[in-house]
């Protein structure tokens, strides 16, 4: 079993070819049975420009899959491992609470627990397969929470870039100014695309070249820095070409790949440097990695049949579909679209009954938007979410009365806007509130949520119309 056999000589002949295939039938079957949460990693993962490497890490798994049957990382149960089956029953009764609450944070990070565990019924714990499951997390929408830090550095490292130029330049919160024009450095040019890229073939490498402390944290360092350097040269060369062409390059417009161009080169020299720290390693890692051979290579048959009972037991399409609430039936209402510009953003389907009414000389627009909760993204609290138009002058915002209430302004008139959550006849404002009722209510199977929103149109300002609002909120 040495590495250098060649990929096709491995399943001809290889003794260990029948392991590689187990653990990538039982990861497709994970995968089946949870297509709903497989859907929102495509919405959100794959169809998102920040993880649009996602596309590669499936088959970055299956090779690894294939790394560790070659080098003998993947050892069989001899038997039933009990702790393994309990601590798979405790996963899935966590994971039915988070499905059942909507939580999509939850649903991820047990998802992906679930997958690891079905691999501990059947396998030894080895650090080469903890590697190869927590790889699949480059394609999870987890990574959102760095973003905001990763954006404020940027601005900070831009700023001080830009001092050595000698162009004027003032910076405001995630704004750069020049005189030509000013450039906003929004979430998206947080260089958190390039930090993932770099943490996840930078991993890969590691995993599979270097054994040494010191050659793994000078890898990584370069890596990361590299990553973050590479965003800062971009945005700083975007502004630069702004300046020198009055803002009228085409990239003003689309600098979406411009970024790579600048990558690309960092990644040769990345490989180039990594290339020179593998060869000071004594001997191949993969086969240091490789216990001996002597373990045995037949699978135990009842070691399998708990890992397939976990994989269907774990299904949240099962989940969806038997505990699923109905939607309430079609109603004599009007839709959304009477109101114009002023309507909420509504990405999955739901329930919707429109109402406009005349309340303390008010004209107000009154909406009810129900869920049934057969999507995992639909709910109220989903962060793509719009319950006002954000390109509207926002004047102000607060929580009065149980609700949320926001003024803006719109082509010289003043709009305000209200919504609150509501699930099983209980009411919040608040979407950390919101989370905990859903929580509660998994319990009891209650899985339909909404929204209550509202939006008037002011006679003048609208501080004066909030007053009487409230009143009308009260009464609801």
């Amino acid at each position: 079993m040495k590495s250098k056999d060649g990929f096709l000589s491995f399943f001809s002949t290889h003794p260990a070819r029948r392991l590689f295939w187990l653990p990538v039938l039982l990861a497709a079957a994970w995968a089946l049975v949870n297509y709903p949460v497989m859907v929102t990693l495509w919405r959100h993962g794959f169809d998102d420009g920040t993880y649009s490497h996602a596309y590669l890490i499936p088959f970055i798994f299956i090779y690894l899959i294939y790394v560790l049957a070659k080098t003998g990382q993947l050892t069989p149960r001899s038997r039933v491992y009990i702790p393994a089956v309990v601590c798979g029953v405790g996963l899935c009764f966590l994971y039915f609470v988070a499905v059942a609450s909507q939580i999509s944070l939850l649903v991820w990070v047990l998802s992906l627990a679930l997958l690891a565990n079905i691999y501990w019924m059947v396998f030894r714990f080895s650090w080469g397969l903890a590697y190869t499951v927590a790889f699949l997390l480059f394609m999870y929408p987890l990574w959102g929470t760095l973003q905001t830090a990763l954006q404020h550095f940027s601005v900070f490292s831009v700023m001080n870039i830009m001092s050595l130029t000698g162009i004027p330049t003032y910076v405001e919160n995630t704004s750069v100014m020049i005189p030509a024009g000013t450039f906003i450095i929004a979430g998206g040019c947080s260089g958190l695309r390039y930090f993932l890229v770099s943490l996840a073939i930078g991993t890969l490498f590691v995993f599979l070249n270097l054994r040494r402390r010191s050659a793994i944290v000078k890898f990584m360092l370069l890596a990361i820095a590299g990553a973050l350097i590479t965003n800062w040269i971009r945005i700083v060369a975007l502004v630069l070409i702004g300046h020198f062409s009055d803002m009228q390059s085409d990239l003003m417009r689309d600098h979406n790949n411009f970024g790579w161009y600048i990558y690309a080169p960092f990644v040769f020299i990345l490989f180039w440097y990594g290339e020179k720290l593998a060869k000071k390693e004594p001997s191949d890692p993969m086969e240091d990695a490789a216990p001996t051979m002597a373990t045995t290579l037949s699978v135990n048959g009842k070691a399998v049949i708990a890992a397939s009972a976990l994989v269907l037991l774990s299904s949240s399409a099962m989940m969806l579909s038997v505990f699923s609430s109905p939607q309430p039936p079609e109603a004599q209402c009007g839709t959304f679209d009477s109101l114009g510009e002023a309507v909420p953003l509504l990405p999955y389907p739901a329930y919707k009954c429109v109402t406009t009414v005349q309340k303390n000389g008010l004209k107000i627009d009154k909406a009810k938007v129900v869920f049934d909760g057969s999507d995992l993204d639909g709910k109220p609290t989903q962060y793509q979410i719009r319950y006002f138009p954000e390109s509207w002058r926002m004047l102000s915002r607060s929580t009065d009365e149980g609700w949320n209430t926001v003024v803006t302004v719109h082509k010289g008139q003043q709009h305000l806007f209200a919504w609150r959550f509501f699930i099983d006849g209980q009411t919040t404002p608040s979407v950390v509130g919101m989370k905990k009722l859903r929580l509660q209510k998994a319990f009891a199977n209650t899985r339909s949520s909404g929204l209550d929103w509202v939006h008037i149109r002011c006679n003048g300002n609208c501080d004066a119309e909030k007053v009487s609002w409230n009143e009308t909120a009260r009464a609801w």
